[in-house]
């Protein structure tokens, strides 16, 4: 059900963002490999290395929702690095 009293959100804070991203990505880590003390050992060092969050490019607002979900899938349907990149993959540790 949609609540039609509350006003628009126009302006979500910075730091709500980055820290909120940072939470989602290291959760989903900690769902997808639940029992790897090396992956949780991971987490509590970027937690330690990023104590403000991840950065989130949000300077600029956003027209509408189309745009908005434009934006975002051309993050989504790209990898993280490009594969030129990759030099090496052992299945257990990539080499870039």
């Amino acid at each position: 059900m949609i609540n039609r009293n509350r006003a628009p959100v126009d302006y979500i804070p910075y730091n709500y963002l980055s820290n909120s991203w940072q939470k989602l990505l290291m959760d989903l880590m900690m769902k997808w490999y639940p029992n790897r003390d090396d992956v949780k050992e991971l987490i509590d060092q970027l937690y330690i290395r990023y104590p403000h969050g991840f950065y989130v490019n949000a300077k600029k607002k956003m027209k509408n929702a189309k745009g908005a979900a434009k934006y975002i899938g051309r993050y989504l349907a790209r990898p993280a690095i490009a594969e030129y990149r990759i030099e090496k993959n052992d299945y257990n540790s990539v080499y870039f």
